[in-house]
């Protein structure tokens, strides 16, 4: 009797959608590990020249910590968990492709020109997501500024419900202003 069951079509079904549901499982991981690394994130010419190989980006306190802790791309711009950041992927992944084949980035100017575009869109995901990806390495409640208009702002921070790029939107890339807009709705209802 049990091995007609295992010759059943619904038994083999099951088994091959197991195996089929594995196979991308695994798939999906490895792709998701190959796309978060430093050497892919700056692979085009264009996040090369003005991101990875600039001052501000080599010399920032994400890049130059004294703990020895070095932060790559990912972990500030696609979130955790297989799923979102397999979506986060195929999404920034077509916008990104589709900025490359729109726009000429290797050109300064029109670099400059879409730079603060871009920032802006960067920084209203990352307030959407209550900043999820700075909280994957920061524990708030553990963050002690050492100066006192620090520890009075974070402090006025967390009682109006802003999350961190509410006020650090410039730390590790050239900066770029926010809108007015950005300030005036911080702390309001994500």
């Amino acid at each position: 009797m049990h091995l007609l069951f295992l010759k059943s079509p619904v038994f083999i079904t099951f088994i091959i959608g197991c195996i089929t549901g594995l196979v991308i499982a695994l798939s999906a991981e490895k792709f998701d590990h190959i796309t978060t690394t430093d050497h892919f994130c700056t692979s085009c010419h264009a996040m090369k020249m003005y991101i990875a190989d600039t001052e501000v980006y080599q010399t920032s306190v994400h890049r130059t910590h004294a703990s020895g802790v070095q932060p790559g791309c990912a972990d500030c711009h696609i979130p955790k968990g297989l799923v979102i950041s397999t979506y986060t992927h195929i999404v920034d992944g077509m916008s990104d492709l589709w900025g490359q084949l729109n726009y000429d980035y290797e050109d300064p100017v029109v670099w400059e020109k879409e730079r603060a575009r871009l920032a802006y869109a960067v920084r209203d995901t990352m307030r959407e997501s209550d900043s999820s990806t700075c909280r994957s390495c920061h524990i708030e409640t553990l963050i002690k500024p050492q100066r006192k208009r620090g520890q009075k702002q974070h402090k006025m921070a967390s009682e109006n419900g802003m999350t961190c790029i509410d006020c650090h939107y410039n730390l590790v890339h050239e900066a770029v202003e926010p809108r007015d807009s950005f300030l005036n709705s911080a702390g309001e209802d994500k």
